[in-house]
């Protein structure tokens, strides 16, 4: 899923002066382990199991506190799918957060998440 359609024009496009012309090039994206690629698969079956499931109850996705900036981020199934596959495909992952002001209480964490999907599986 390309979510470049959501993206705003790019202010600075055709600028000869575009501060973006003064960085660097990103690291290429680490290639991932056979181990790695099998946990990633199992994650988006699960990603789509929750959606399938939680989402008709109003849950958007998933809430993920960061150790680095101390801070929550929210994550639509789409987009957390995305990054899954761009992971998968050894890509950058695209924009991964909704816009400004997400309704914290359409989120839930991983382990919710996993949580009630064993439920309704009556595990």
């Amino acid at each position: 899923m390309n979510f470049d359609h959501q993206m705003p024009l790019d202010p600075f496009a055709d600028d000869p002066n575009d501060p973006a012309s003064f960085l660097t090039e990103d690291e290429p994206v680490e290639p991932i382990s056979d181990e790695e690629r099998a946990a990633i698969e199992r994650d988006l079956a699960l990603v789509k199991d929750f959606r399938r499931v939680l989402e008709p109850r109003g849950v958007r996705g998933i809430v993920f506190f960061c150790e680095d900036c101390e801070i929550y981020h929210y994550f639509d199934w789409a987009i957390l799918a995305a990054n899954m596959r761009a992971t998968l495909r050894e890509t950058v992952s695209p924009v991964h957060e909704p816009g400004a002001q997400p309704d914290v209480d359409a989120y839930v964490t991983w382990d919710y998440a996993l949580g009630y999907i064993d439920g309704v599986r009556g595990i």
